[in-house]
């Protein structure tokens, strides 16, 4: 099939401070087999060697845009979705991440145009940490519902992973894409999208998120991660006018957020900041709910943690002030 008869897909690789890892995200990118493609590296004020970086590569595709002044992570998502992409399908890379599936775009395309209705076309990630890669559990190549998705979504394998989601531009444009500055902008988004229509989910793993401490989901701030909270309410709120029976919705509604809720907590634990769970579950409450705050607040794992981390806490006074007699004692003057 000629170039020009295929829809043009971008490759959106919003990036800050990234200099270390944009050149692989761009050499992935540059490396898909899909003929009628775009890659556009938005730069949002980095004050690193980003734009260097990018000049090295000589490839009519790829263009760089530099933003005068930063944005912030959500809102460059946005500009370089309404005001920059020109393709039909976009799929958003962040500048630390990279994909190892050459054939990704050219099957997720071929998918997108098996069924009238689709636009959204998900695949799967690895996770990359300090210590080894984790694979995720696939599901076979299917196409669903939007309403299917958002009663399914309390299982991780209908999870939208970003740099291996294609979607589609003029619905995106529609739905007011990246318009919640939060952590998972892209989730609001992308859930509120899928209810407008099919979402097929590609039986690949194409890609790799690279898990090295500075991403913005691991932010273990309890006032952020209560905040972003709120893509809850958007979405089942959106959800709700599309004929999916109360009851159904409220039990997903559940089952989502209670896997949500541990996650979080875990990160705010893993702080040593069990005052600030707390706050976490009292200031979410209006989302999560009586139901899934009483199963957290019954579940062992909460208090063993708490418990471990206030004796830690007891340890090291007694510790600190041990060593602060000892100190003391050391360098008193003699009789």
């Amino acid at each position: 099939m000629l170039m020009n008869a295929l829809p043009k897909v971008t490759i959106l690789i919003p990036t800050y401070g990234q200099q270390d890892f944009i050149s692989c995200a761009i050499s992935s990118a540059l490396a898909q087999s899909y003929p009628n493609l775009e890659v556009i590296v938005v730069d949002d004020a980095s004050p690193d060697q980003t734009a260097e970086k990018v000049a090295g590569f000589r490839d009519p595709r790829l263009r760089y845009v530099r933003n005068e002044q930063n944005l912030g992570r959500v809102k460059n998502y946005r500009r370089a979705l309404y005001e920059l992409a020109t393709g039909e399908w976009v799929v958003n890379l962040d500048g630390d991440d990279f994909y190892i599936d050459p054939d990704f775009i050219s099957k997720a395309m071929e998918l997108a145009s098996s069924e009238p209705g689709i636009v959204i076309v998900s695949a799967r990630r690895n996770v990359v940490t300090a210590t080894g890669t984790r694979e995720p559990l696939l599901l076979e190549t299917t196409i669903l519902s939007g309403k299917e998705v958002i009663l399914r979504y309390n299982d991780q394998r209908y999870h939208f992973s970003h740099l291996a989601t294609l979607y589609h531009r003029p619905s995106a444009l529609d739905c007011d894409f990246y318009r919640m500055d939060v952590i998972s902008s892209d989730w609001e988004s992308l859930l509120r999208l899928a209810l407008k229509g099919k979402v097929a989910y590609l039986g690949r793993i194409v890609g790799c998120w690279n898990l090295h401490g500075g991403n913005a989901s691991l932010n273990g701030c309890w006032r952020d991660l209560v905040d972003n909270l709120m893509i809850w309410e958007s979405i089942f709120q959106a959800a709700s006018v599309t004929g999916i029976p109360q009851k159904a919705l409220g039990s997903a509604r559940n089952a989502t957020l209670l896997p949500i809720a541990f996650r979080d907590l875990s990160l705010i634990l893993k702080g040593g900041a069990f005052l600030d769970a707390f706050k976490y579950l009292r200031y979410g409450f209006p989302i999560l709910n009586t139901l899934v705050v009483l199963r957290i607040l019954v579940h062992p794992y909460v208090w063993l943690k708490c418990g471990i981390i206030f004796f830690k806490r007891i340890v090291q006074n007694i510790v600190s002030k041990c060593t602060n007699c000892f100190r003391t004692e050391s360098t008193g003057y003699g009789n």
